[in-house]
Parts: C-alpha cells; structure tokens; sequence
C-alpha cells in the first residue's frame, strides 16, 4: 500500500508539474462561452489539442488524464489526473485535481490543489493546497490563503485567515482567526475567539483552554488551564 501512494504521489506530482505551472509562461484564454460541447475525453496534457481552452457543459473523463485552460460545468473524472483550470460542479480523481478555481466539489486520494481557491468542498486523503476557500478544505494535510468555513486536518492545518473553525489531531497554524481553533498545538497572531488544546500560544486577544497557555501581549501571558485576553 506505502508503495502504491508513493508511487501516485511520484506520478502525481510529475503531472501537475508538466500541466500546471506551464500557465504561468502564457496562458491561453478560455474559448468564448457560446462555444461549448457535452462530452470530452483526455488522454494526456495537451492530447487531444481541443482541450486546451475548450468549454464543456457536462462530461470531461481522463483515459488517464485531462486538462487545460478552459471550463468545466458538470463533472470531470480522470484515472489520474484532473486538471481543468475552471471548474463549475465536481472535479474528482483516484490520484490528484488541479484548478484555477473551483466551484462545487474537488476530491482525489492522494492531491488537490488550486491557485485561486473556490467555493465548496476540497477533499482528498493526502494533500490539500488552496489559495482562498469558502466552505470545506478536509485532508491530513491542509494549506491555503484565507478560510471562511471549516478546515479539517487528520495532522496539520496552516492558512492565512480563518473566519470559523480550523481542526486537526496535532497542529493548527493560523495568522488571524475568528472563529475556534482545536488540536494538541494551536499557534495564532490574531486571536478573536477560543483556543482549545494541549498548547496555545497567541501574540494577542482570544481565550485558550488547555495545559499551556500563552498570550505573548498579555499581562500574564502565561496561565495554565484558562488563559484569557481581551
């Protein structure tokens, strides 16, 4: 099993590569809106070449991967690999989902990943990166820009701003956060709401529940148990 995730991470990662960051050289525009077909196949970046910028309301599916540079409204499925750049609907793979943005559901087992961030729901039992998302980012491992939401980590969560709850079993790094963050570390700049865990540590406000608290702009920064700072 360890060999078959490092193996769909090695080729994982391979792909985004060669698919994704080829955007930031020129990136080709989206076809104009009334231009659009139901059904697209994908075979692999760039093949077959209708795919690059084409619009598609309905059905996208990867023999084993597809990609490109324009829309998705509907469903995009792929063996490895799923990458259109805008996605308006659900966007999964067995291995790794790479968008723009996204609009509805990203899933995969091993990576998902966007630039810009979305609405909806980012899930995958690996990696999740992110650029700013309302709604769900759930993985063992969580990156993004800003959280309106929920972000669930099975280990390690890191964003921005939070402007709800931000969960995992061991760490929680956050810059600002309104809302609640709960693990056994819990790290903030800007706390405006309620720490709870093992460690807590804030420079300023907030209120923290655990063994050890610590408030860096507080009178008594550190307090054991109840730690609180307004």
């Amino acid at each position: 099993m360890k060999k078959f995730l490092l193996l769909a991470l090695a080729i994982s990662s391979a792909i985004s590569v060669a698919a994704a960051p080829a955007a930031k050289c020129s990136t080709p525009q989206p076809d104009p809106l009334d231009k659009w077909t139901f059904f697209s196949v994908g075979i692999f970046p760039g093949i077959p070449a209708a795919n690059r910028t084409s619009n598609v309301y309905g059905i996208r599916s990867g023999w084993p991967i597809c990609n490109g540079y324009g829309r998705v409204f509907g469903i995009e499925a792929s063996w490895l690999f799923s990458g259109t750049a805008y996605m308006h609907g659900i966007q999964a793979s067995w291995v790794s989902c790479w968008n723009k943005e996204f609009n509805g559901i990203e899933a995969a087992f091993v990576y998902t990943g966007n630039e810009i961030g979305g609405n909806g729901i980012q899930a995958t039992l690996g990696v999740a990166m992110a650029g700013d998302i309302q709604g769900l980012q759930a993985s063992a491992l969580n990156i993004s820009g800003d959280i309106t939401g929920l972000q669930a980590a099975a280990t390690v969560n890191v964003s921005d701003n939070i402007t709800g709850f931000q969960t995992s079993v061991i760490t929680n790094v956050a810059k600002n956060i309104i809302g609640a963050q709960a693990a056994a570390v819990n790290k903030a700049d800007e706390l405006t709401g309620v720490q709870f865990g093992i460690v807590n540590v804030a420079k300023s406000g907030g209120v923290q529940f655990g063994l050890i608290n610590y408030i860096k702009d507080s009178a008594i920064p550190f307090f054991p148990i109840v730690n609180i700072y307004f």
